[in-house]
């Protein structure tokens, strides 16, 4: 089966610059969601983890919502400020990495961004190379991260037994603690 491309969505509400980051990402062979606002960005994200899942998507988890999210902070309707501060309250959104694309250049500015703690903060204009490494290595860490959750989900699989046989065990040593507890009762009762 072949692997699903990475999803990135771009939000910012010029045009021109969201289809030059679209056709660098393309080319790498992203598929590219995009949206000119925060609000158009959530509105897709929340119908994006609502979708029921179907047999055409149930084993594709990178269509159903973006692997990384790169946001513009001034945009009309909902900014970027808002938009990560959104993404990050949603348990469902929460791990999408989030980078800041933005002509917001001052120290003061970029400090906030990452004082919010979002996963990385470029500037306007951005070099094609800088986006691309920014882009390869929060996907890196995104398919790290599902690595080790199928390690973990493949392992839990392969064994149901061992928490079963822990709860019993457990069990076992509760009833011998209150059975010993009982008879040195009794003894000292009687």
């Amino acid at each position: 089966m072949e692997e699903p491309k990475p999803v990135i969505m771009i939000v910012d509400d010029q045009p021109d610059l969201i289809d030059g980051i679209k056709l660098i990402l393309e080319q790498e062979g992203y598929e590219v969601w995009t949206a000119t606002n925060g609000q158009i960005a959530l509105n897709r994200l929340e119908e994006a983890f609502l979708k029921p899942h179907t047999p055409d998507n149930v084993d594709k988890p990178s269509k159903i919502l973006p692997d990384l999210i790169l946001a513009d902070i001034m945009m009309p309707v909902m900014d970027g400020y808002e938009l990560y501060q959104r993404v990050r309250a949603n348990p469902y959104l929460n791990h999408i990495p989030f980078t800041f694309l933005t002509a917001k250049v001052d120290a003061g500015e970029i400090r906030e961004g990452k004082k919010l703690g979002v996963d990385d903060y470029l500037t306007k204009p951005c070099l094609p190379d800088d986006l691309l490494a920014s882009v390869e290595g929060k996907l890196n860490r995104t398919q790290q991260r599902r690595s080790l959750q199928a390690q973990f989900t493949d392992d839990i699989g392969k064994t149901p037994a061992a928490g079963i046989i822990f709860l019993i065990a457990l069990i076992a040593v509760i009833i011998l603690v209150i059975g010993v507890t009982v008879m040195l009762t009794l003894a000292i009762a009687g």
